[in-house]
């Protein structure tokens, strides 16, 4: 087994077709090299880089995700990331992620990604966003219960390794809706592991996420709010997540979600002032999830406005400008 495989009135009516079209798309799921979030709604910029700088302030994220929990050494992920937008339509992110596969296999990263954005018309935009991050990959093999003894290409050694690599993405979005793009890995730099023989291997595979979400308003309090994401490699089939969720006076929300062969997700949610407060229990329906189906996400944000003419405060860190762009994380 390679590393590989251990690894958002008047609305347009096509909006809703963003969100369907990706149910044409499904098949079987092999597991991916990056890690996964249930709440890629709140925090948009994790799975794709366009994302900064479209909320008009600075948007602090802090999430911590724990899978199959009751397992000793069972995989987490924690990622710290800020987001501003600066003058010029330009916008800045940075991200910190530690990811946890297991014990034996660890990821531990930072990125730094810049964004521009240009207007369409006096409702849509078009972002760009390309990031470049730093990981460090480290392999323990001095404690893991092999089936084959004899596997070499586990040596029973600490292996630790720094390579670049780098993302793109792309978001176009509008008042009600956000549709984005984004590919990592782009370089496919190598793990550097010296327990993997051939250079083909263990390198890092581009990655591909379709995301979508559209805002229907139901009346002056009630919103909800499907949303999609579609992730695939060169090498593995599509893996889809569908997530609605309800929000009430877009300060509570609650919302039932799907993992295609993996889990059933169910989000609850807050905001209090410029502080939201995210929680997401997976119930696993995979066969892992036969024995511990208990997997949690928690996600904490902040949002410092920007100050100034043009800029008018909404619920959930969304922010209006004065030709009526938004973006509701």
């Amino acid at each position: 087994m390679t590393m590989q495989t251990k690894q958002k009135v008047q609305r347009k009516p096509w909006g809703w077709a963003i969100v369907s079209v990706a149910c044409l798309f499904m098949g079987s799921v092999q597991g991916q090299q990056l890690s996964r979030q249930s709440q890629f709604v709140q925090n948009p910029f994790l799975v794709n880089p366009a994302f900064a700088g479209t909320e008009l302030g600075t948007f602090a994220s802090l999430s911590h995700r724990e899978q199959w929990v009751g397992f000793h050494g069972a995989p987490s992920t924690s990622n710290v990331t800020l987001t501003t937008s600066l003058p010029n339509r330009f916008g800045l992110g940075v991200a910190v992620e530690r990811d946890d596969q297991g014990g034996a296999y660890t990821r531990t990263g930072i990125e730094l990604a810049g964004t521009y954005t240009i207007d369409l018309n006096n409702q849509d935009a078009v972002a760009f966003g390309i990031g470049l991050m730093g990981r460090n990959t480290r392999f323990d093999g001095s404690d893991l219960q092999l089936w084959d003894m004899d596997d070499p290409a586990i040596t029973g050694a600490v292996e630790s390794s720094f390579a670049f690599d780098s993302r793109f993405g792309l978001m176009v979005f509008g008042e009600y809706y956000q549709f984005g793009l984004a590919v990592s890995n782009l370089l496919q730099t190598p793990l550097g592991l010296d327990s993997e023989p051939t250079s083909s291997r263990n390198r890092g595979v581009r990655h591909y996420a379709l995301t979508g979400r559209y805002d229907y308003k139901l009346d002056a309090s009630w919103t909800v709010q499907p949303a999609l994401m579609m992730r695939f490699t060169e090498i593995t089939p599509i893996q889809l997540d569908i997530h609605a969720r309800a929000l009430y006076q877009n300060r509570y929300w609650g919302g039932l979600g799907f993992r295609q062969g993996d889990a059933l997700v169910m989000t609850v949610g807050a905001a209090f002032q410029d502080i939201q407060v995210g929680y997401s229990y997976d119930a696993g329906t995979g066969a892992v999830g036969n024995l511990s189906p208990n997997t949690h996400e928690i996600t904490v944000s902040y949002v410092l406005p920007r100050q100034g003419a043009g800029f008018s405060r909404r619920g959930l860190g969304g922010r209006l400008l004065d030709r009526n762009l938004i973006i509701r994380n």
